[in-house]
């Protein structure tokens, strides 16, 4: 059975931040089997591991060479389902509840801290980037993780 989720395109990285915030502040409901303040969180952790403010475990010389093949088509193109190893998963979700609040916190401190990043680092999965591949990687996260969260009217 697939699982229901909205499709967003966001144009910038404002505009992604600017609707986990709407989301947050609003009543909602998710899919999946993450809350919105895991959600929250968990993007707030990857912004952190682009700056390498966050550890992850290395990947292996495979992963790392297929991951730059398919750079061009996850930065075009939102995706979700993708099984993370233990390791990696421990570090960038949480395995505790996360209030929408915190989540919201934590993610508006390292939003403002990966727009004042410059340059930002070598990526530690897709390697060398600009700033707008940077930015285009972290819409499509968002997309592929807040169409998760559906508002309620």
């Amino acid at each position: 059975m697939a699982v229901e989720h909205r499709k967003l395109r966001f144009g910038s990285i404002e505009e992604a931040m600017a609707e986990a915030e709407r989301l947050a502040a609003s009543p909602t409901r998710t899919t999946g089997q993450f809350s919105l303040g895991q959600i929250l969180e968990h993007l707030a952790r990857t912004l952190e591991v682009a700056m390498h403010e966050r550890e992850m475990p290395p990947a292996a010389l495979p992963m790392r060479i297929l991951s730059r093949m398919v750079r061009p088509m996850v930065l075009r193109k939102a995706s979700t389902g993708f099984k993370l190893p233990s390791k990696a998963q421990n570090v960038l979700w949480p395995s505790e509840a996360v209030s929408t609040e915190d989540g919201l916190k934590h993610l508006r401190d390292a939003y403002r801290r990966f727009k004042a990043a410059d340059p930002l680092p070598k990526h530690v999965f897709f390697g060398n980037m600009t700033r707008q591949q940077h930015d285009a990687l972290q819409c499509r996260h968002f997309e592929g993780h807040l169409g998760f969260v559906h508002p309620v009217s």
